[in-house]
């Protein structure tokens, strides 16, 4: 039906009747594009605050961090002496002296100690050709060093990994010695026993340090579990441990070897004494080696110089 023109175009205007008519097929469109738009500012709004999340959780993570080691540094009571680092060349020393080991390089042994009197070096040579039957050699080797009563003088702790042929597992193992520096400029090691009293006192004092009395709980920590875990690096050290293992010799051919005991045997031993003071009878590679300490079944975790260890004495 034509509708009847009453404007200038030439058609009638709408009727209220035919707005609301036509309005009612509107609302419904409408209402859907209202929603996709609250939708789509919705899912933004999430988006960004998913963003954001991690940024703080690990501002938070770093925070507290921080203030763990802020609060552990206070809780020491005394200020890191021993440094990992600003000495190259004891590092290089030390890497030197266990590459001659593992190779029975006695005549490179003998040259860092400086030692002249070739006496006892054959034994020391076949001591560690028989180690290096079940050894592979020592891995990540680390010095902790701060400087000795002297100019030139050095006391230095290491650590590291010895690789046993039969076994994936590493030994973890701990030594002292007071480096010094001989007319040439040139460091080498020193037999403990042609140490002064004060640098023996030097010494004992720090074996009481902090630092020194956790560097060394880790690792014998680290050692005996290990050795509880693995039968088969058990069974070799073992026999390096019955055989003055890992030991080598010079002169008077007294090594300390500090070792976990293996099914539950008792403290082979010397003094309680020996463990709270260095002796001058201490390594003659100038060590408390640790291929770990002996430490009777069930005793607790070692704790510096009053430790529940023996220290044996291989001759």
């Amino acid at each position: 039906m034509r509708r009847v023109k009453d404007n200038k175009y030439g058609y009638r205007s709408w009727t209220a009747e035919e707005l609301v008519r036509f309005g009612k097929f509107l609302i419904l469109p409408l209402i859907v594009v209202i929603l996709v738009v609250v939708i789509l500012v919705w899912d933004r709004n999430r988006k960004d605050a998913g963003e954001t999340a991690p940024t703080e959780s690990v501002s938070e993570a770093e925070t507290q961090a921080a203030d763990t080691e802020t609060e552990a540094a206070e809780s020491a009571g005394e200020p890191h002496e021993f440094t990992t680092e600003d000495y190259p060349e004891i590092q290089e020393l030390m890497n030197t002296y266990f590459t001659a080991k593992q190779t029975a390089d006695v005549e490179t042994i003998y040259r860092l100690f400086g030692w002249t009197d070739t006496t006892g070096m054959e034994a020391l040579r076949s001591q560690l050709q028989y180690d290096a039957r079940y050894t592979e050699g020592y891995r990540n080797i680390l010095c902790y060093t701060k400087p000795g009563l002297t100019e030139g003088t050095y006391l230095v702790y290491v650590s590291y990994d010895l690789k046993f042929k039969n076994s994936l597992t590493l030994a973890p193992g701990l030594l002292w010695n007071y480096v010094k520096t001989a007319e040439d400029g040139s460091l080498y090691l020193t037999d403990s026993s042609a140490l002064t009293q004060d640098e023996l006192n030097f010494v004992s004092d720090a074996e009481k340090m902090d630092e020194i009395v956790l560097l060394k709980t880790q690792i014998y920590a680290k050692l005996r579990l290990a050795l509880e875990e693995d039968a088969d690096l058990a069974e070799s050290y073992g026999i390096l441990e019955k055989q003055g293992g890992a030991a080598g010799a010079g002169q008077s051919e007294t090594q300390h070897e500090v070792t976990v005991q293996i099914g539950g045997a008792e403290e082979t031993a010397e003094s309680s004494e020996a463990q709270e003071t260095v002796s001058a009878e201490s390594a003659a590679e100038g060590s408390s080696d640790a291929s770990g300490e002996a430490v009777s079944e069930g005793a607790e975790a070692v704790s510096g110089a009053d430790t529940a260890v023996s220290i044996d004495s291989q001759s």
